[in-house]
C-alpha cells in the first residue's frame, strides 16, 4: 500500500501524533462535549443528585470515548490495509483503492461507498462507547437498570467519532 493514502484514516490519531499541541485542545473539548451530554442525559432522565452521579462517572466515559475512537480507527486501518496489499493482485480490490479508499482517505461525504464504510466505523465506535459505559462506566452507578441503558445510548449517540466524516481538505486549510 502506499504511504501517502493512509494518512486521514486514523484521525485523530494521526492528527495528534503529528501535531501534539492539539492534545491541548482535543482533550479538554472531548471532556467538556462528554461532561455536557452526561449532564443533560441524567437531567433529562430526572436523576437525583447530577453532579454527584456525573462525578462517578466521567474519567470512565472520557477514556473509553478515546478506546472507542481508537477502535474505529484501527478498524479503518485495517481496512485500507488490506485493500492496499491486495490491489495490485486482484482488478476488484485495485478498484476499491481508486474509487472508494481515496474518499476515505480524503472526502468520504463525496464518495457513497465511502460515506457507508465510513458510517459502519462510526456505528462500531459508537457501539463499543454503548456497551463501555454501560457495562464498565454506569455499571455502579445508583440509577435503575433502563436509565443506564438510555443514558448509555445518548453518550453513544452524542459523542460517537462523527469527525471521521471531515475532509482532510478542511485541515489542510487551516495550516496542517
Amino acid at each position: 500500500m502506499k504511504n501517502n493514502k493512509i494518512y486521514n484514516v486514523v484521525f485523530p490519531i494521526w492528527f495528534l501524533l503529528l501535531f501534539p499541541l492539539a492534545w491541548l485542545i482535543v482533550m479538554p473539548v472531548n471532556f467538556l462535549i462528554d461532561s455536557i451530554v452526561i449532564c443533560l442525559a441524567l437531567k433529562f432522565l430526572k436523576t437525583d443528585d447530577i453532579l454527584q452521579r456525573y462525578k462517578e462517572v466521567i474519567v470512565r466515559v472520557f477514556l473509553f470515548g478515546f478506546l472507542a475512537d481508537f477502535i474505529g480507527s484501527v478498524f479503518l486501518l485495517a481496512f485500507t490495509s488490506l485493500v492496499g496489499r491486495l490491489e495490485e493482485n486482484v482488478k476488484f480490490f485495485k478498484w476499491i483503492s481508486d474509487n472508494v479508499i481515496k474518499y476515505i482517505m480524503t472526502n468520504p461525504l463525496e464518495n457513497i461507498y465511502a460515506f457507508i464504510i465510513v458510517t459502519i466505523t462510526i456505528l462500531l465506535a459508537g457501539i463499543c462507547i454503548y456497551y463501555f459505559n454501560l457495562k464498565n462506566s454506569f455499571a455502579k452507578m445508583e440509577i435503575d437498570e433502563k436509565d443506564k441503558k438510555k443514558l448509555a445510548l445518548y453518550v453513544a449517540i452524542f459523542t460517537a467519532p462523527y469527525f471521521f466524516y471531515v475532509p482532510i481538505s478542511l485541515l489542510k486549510n487551516y495550516g496542517y
